[in-house]
């Protein structure tokens, strides 16, 4: 649809009207007129009648009037217009479907009122028409066929439909909009739930391992520390706890102490926490057979059946299957302070504890030559 505004003021008349338009008024063709009002109003209108009286042509704008009125002319012109279908103004729209009502019937009429003027240049006649009240035209809507959308009459029975529709859709899409949110903030409530149990979970952990560190740099000072009575209370107490690592902690400081009761303390405990404890040989320099016996004896195992914690003493079988001399057999020893001896049929095994945390010393049975023997306390 061409809306009237749109038009402007002035409009040039088309090729066809101007070279055969006459100087006088009177002598305007009404068919021509006709045309070029029909082509003026937006098609939906049907140009009935139209009329053309003479009027005096204007002065050009900013000029003084022409002295020859053969060069200007100019009449009135009316057209009374007929509206040749219903047309409709739209109320809203939703979606695809527009809800329309109606603006005016089919047969509407209207008197739309211009003025030509024709003037002559040196390229010959030229005219154009001046709608005087275009206004006329406008606040009437559209044909039904030029309206967006998928029209519907309001009140109508589908338009009826329609509204339930879109407001039952409108509710669902409401209702999910509600149950969106509200998944969204439970999964935002059930992530800061989380995250708030890690950081407090973390906070715990943090919490425990400082006070752990706190314990062990404790139990490392008062093992080390120059109050017996106290390094070995700080010992016991950490063998009796429940803590592997803790515990573990306190024997390496007791070994390390250089103190022969925490030494010995300490080794009584580790040998009886063992089934077997595998002795190391190493031939010695001083004998050169000695190197020939390693080879053939075999690995050397002293088994732990029973360690009194009191004394020490403790009972069990060593040897190695090398030599017949050597087989494993009963034994028994006894740990004073931090030196370890063992006997068993023909042979003995007799060790110290050193600041690298092993037993050495010296196994030895009848004639053999005699070896190095060493024990790592770990």
């Amino acid at each position: 649809m061409v809306r009237p505004a749109a038009w402007g003021i002035a409009v040039t008349l088309m090729a066809g009207l101007a070279p055969v338009l006459p100087a006088r008024a009177s002598d305007l063709p009404i068919d021509r007129i006709r045309a070029e009002v029909s082509r003026l109003v937006p098609p939906f209108w049907t140009v009935e009648e139209v009329t053309a009286d003479p009027i005096p042509a204007p002065a050009p704008d900013g000029k003084a009037a022409a002295k020859s009125a053969d060069s200007r002319t100019a009449v009135r012109i009316g057209a009374k217009l007929r509206l040749a279908k219903p047309t409709y103004v739209v109320e809203s729209r939703d979606g695809a479907v527009t809800f329309i009502r109606p603006a005016a019937e089919a047969g509407l009429e209207k008197t739309l009122t211009a003025t030509a003027l024709a003037t002559l240049g040196p390229n010959g006649w030229n005219a154009r028409i001046e709608l005087r009240n275009p206004e006329v035209l406008e606040g009437i809507g559209q044909p039904l066929e030029e309206l967006p959308g998928r029209p519907v009459l309001v009140g109508s029975a589908e338009a009826n439909r329609l509204r339930d529709q879109i407001a039952r859709d409108a509710e669902a899409r409401g209702a999910e909009e509600d149950a969106r949110r509200r998944r969204e903030e439970d999964l935002l409530a059930r992530h800061a739930a989380a995250t708030k149990a890690e950081e407090e979970r973390t906070a715990a952990e943090r919490r425990q391992e400082e006070a752990r560190a706190a314990r062990i740099a404790d139990l490392r000072a008062r093992i080390l520390g120059a109050d017996r009575p106290a390094r070995i209370a700080a010992y016991e107490a950490a063998l009796g706890g429940n803590d592997p690592s803790l515990r573990q902690i306190a024997l390496e400081a007791a070994l390390q102490s250089r103190d022969p009761v925490l030494g010995n303390l300490a080794l009584k405990d580790w040998i009886a926490r063992r089934k077997a404890v595998p002795v190391q040989l190493y031939a010695t320099k001083e004998d050169p057979h000695s190197e020939t016996v390693l080879n053939n004896l075999g690995p050397l195992t002293l088994e732990i059946d029973s360690v009194n914690p009191v004394n020490g003493a403790l009972a069990g079988r060593l040897g190695a299957p090398g030599y017949s001399i050597a087989k494993p057999s009963a034994a028994v020893g006894a740990l004073a302070q931090t030196t370890l001896t063992v006997n068993a049929y023909g042979c003995a095994l007799s060790l110290r504890l050193t600041e690298q945390q092993t037993l050495d010393g010296l196994f030895r049975c009848q004639t053999l030559p005699a070896l190095i023997a060493r024990v790592v306390v770990d």
